[in-house]
């Protein structure tokens, strides 16, 4: 092989590897952190426990899954559950969906599809049980709230409502508009 030859093969050499090295970087580019969807976070068979002055506990929330994704300002939560506790051990309120997210702040927590919010009987207060489509319940606060339509199945009869606040550390639920009711007293 001549000298051309070789230059010619030098030169094609170059510029295979320079294309390879464009390609290869605009690929990188794309899968950066903004591109790259994989969990940051990745939790299996989830329980948190949040604790008064005493140490006792005030509310739970576990679930099967919670994913946090990169760039999201919360986290996912796969069939969460949170109950709301007196004492650290009466149960007050029992909620339960098929997917939640937890604000960043930990200060929010919304829940979506097939939402129950339960009042048990060993709370003291007259059983009822609630469904709708999202909630959002503010720990902290002691609230969980909806604007969407509730059924409420009580021992006495049924409600139906547009939108509802339940605030378990006062044991008071308000039904905001809509309110329709059945009530038939239990018989003799």
């Amino acid at each position: 092989m001549n000298s051309v030859g070789y230059v010619l093969a030098l030169l094609l050499l170059a510029f295979m590897s320079g294309w390879l090295f464009f390609t290869v970087e605009s690929t990188l580019h794309g899968t950066g952190p903004q591109g790259n969807q994989a969990p940051t976070l990745y939790v299996d068979n989830f329980q948190a426990v949040s604790t008064d002055d005493q140490g006792l506990r005030q509310y739970t929330l576990a679930a099967p899954h919670l994913i946090q994704l990169p760039g999201q300002q919360g986290t996912r939560i796969a069939q969460p559950r949170f109950e709301a506790l007196r004492d650290g051990q009466i149960r007050e309120w029992l909620v339960q969906a098929q997917k939640g997210w937890l604000a960043a702040d930990k200060e929010t927590l919304r829940l979506d599809e097939g939402v129950t919010l339960t009042r048990p009987a060993e709370s003291g207060e007259q059983p009822v049980t609630i469904t709708t489509e999202h909630v959002l319940v503010y720990p902290k606060q002691g609230l969980a709230e909806t604007d969407a339509a509730v059924h409420a199945q009580t021992p006495g009869g049924v409600l139906d409502a547009t939108g509802l606040r339940a605030y378990w550390n006062e044991e008071r639920v308000e039904l905001l508009s809509a309110v329709r009711s059945v009530y038939a007293p239990p018989r003799p």
